[in-house]
């Protein structure tokens, strides 16, 4: 099988990485990936939310399955110009994706569908702003209606800052408060059906002790020992398979991996969001513990044949991801530093590094985003899995670079959730 990856980050890392393992995959193509994708993959400068240059490159490499890494490809229409083409895509096509693209149109979908969510309000002006903060009360719950790569959710007892956050982004949706622990949970989904990957919790607050800005994320583990044992069932009962059936209801039937961000609450579960895409760096953790051969699964989903594929597999053990970022993020990052030690945590036993933002500049490593590496460790358990992160985070050398040093520390006690 012949396999084109969209996307450079992290979690692009971690899926070329497992489909480089599967022994189906006969050519591995990444358009553009990274430093780190390009150990696995033949690297192509093309813009992944360019659906014609995607179509033409698919063509070109005789891809058999295209797989969309990235949630702005997808709503650029990428995955429509695949299929009209003829060709495989994992990935919704743009009116499946709106289902992350629009909070707003997420929250109808979830009403329409009868999945358990926040109360919500939809805000267009400094007015309803105001009366929605009134209705809610604190924590205030403040959303940016689009894509805001994991950025445009503001927390806080602070009304001042609620409303701020609102004018910046236009149209918000803001909601009630929910309380309990997050958790991650994928589904890869073939349009009826869907079948449930491991679950997974990230840590979205830069600092320690869930403190400071929220983040893209700063790390995440698997599995969870603290989670009710069918917790992934009943996520497709109550939440994804309802979500697939409003979406083919409307004439939009969802191919791809949806990501639900759940809170458990005294209420039971209830979807923060939806995402269109693998999470990140969720992903980093879900993917090292499959043992399922990756591309067939996908490949199933996107020809709408999941039964073929049978359920997946876990591996034994645990999965700790941290996250290194540069000097600045989540603000505006320090970009172009050079980045040493790789080798070196990468001789940790259970260690290994994921490229998320970084580039090749005369044969030197430098940073080029915000979240710079991931850095996975792995174990016969968690404190195992942690252990080997953090030895070979500790090896990395980057100027101004930093991370938490609480990813999994407590995971009997989740981290408080943030909307």
């Amino acid at each position: 099988m012949r396999v084109l990856l969209l996307g450079s980050g992290g979690r692009e890392h971690a899926l070329a990485r497992a489909l480089a393992q599967d022994s189906d995959v006969t050519e591995l193509h990444a358009a553009p990936g990274n430093p780190g994708i390009a150990q696995h993959a033949e690297l192509h400068d093309v813009a992944p939310a360019d659906p014609a240059a995607v179509t033409a490159l698919a063509a070109k490499t005789a891809a058999d399955l295209v797989v969309v890494g990235p949630e702005v490809p997808l709503m650029a229409g990428v995955g429509d110009a695949l299929r009209e083409a003829g060709l495989s895509c994992f990935g919704p096509d743009r009116a499946a994706a709106m289902i992350e693209g629009s909070k707003s149109v997420a929250k109808e979908i979830m009403i329409a569908a009868g999945i358990p969510t926040a109360a919500a309000r939809t805000c267009r002006s400094e007015a309803e702003v105001s009366d929605a903060l009134d209705a809610f009360g604190p924590p205030y719950v403040v959303k940016a209606d689009g894509l805001a790569a994991g950025k445009g959710v503001v927390v806080t007892n602070d009304r001042r800052a609620a409303a701020d956050h609102a004018r910046s982004c236009g149209q918000v949706v803001i909601e009630d408060f929910l309380a309990g622990p997050e958790v991650s949970l994928f589904a890869v989904a073939d349009g009826a059906r869907a079948v449930p990957l491991l679950p997974a919790q990230d840590f979205k607050r830069a600092g320690d002790g869930d403190t400071g800005p929220n983040t893209g994320g700063m790390g995440a583990y698997a599995p969870l020992p603290w989670a009710p044992p069918d917790l992934a069932a009943r996520t497709v009962a109550e939440v994804v398979e309802p979500a697939l059936a409003e979406l083919s209801r409307r004439g939009t039937p969802y191919r791809g991996l949806l990501y639900a961000g759940l809170a458990l609450t005294s209420d039971g579960i209830k979807v923060i969001e939806f995402n269109a895409r693998f999470g990140d760096p969720e992903t980093q953790v879900v993917l090292d513990r499959l043992a399922t051969p990756l591309a067939g699964l996908l490949a199933a989903a996107a020809d709408g044949d999941l039964a073929a594929a049978g359920r997946p597999r876990w591996s034994g053990g645990a999965a700790v991801t941290v996250v290194i970022a540069a000097e600045g993020y989540p603000g505006m990052p320090v970009t172009g530093d050079r980045i040493d030690g790789m080798d070196e945590a990468q001789q940790i036993p259970g260690a290994y590094v994921l490229h998320a933002g970084t580039v090749v500049r005369d044969g030197t490593l430098m940073s080029s985003g915000g979240r710079v590496l991931n850095v996975v460790g792995t174990g016969l358990d968690l404190a195992q899995a942690r252990a080997a992160a953090y030895a070979a985070a500790a090896r990395i050398r980057l100027r101004g670079g930093w991370h938490r040093n609480d990813i999994a520390s407590q995971p009997g006690q989740p981290p408080s959730p943030v909307g």
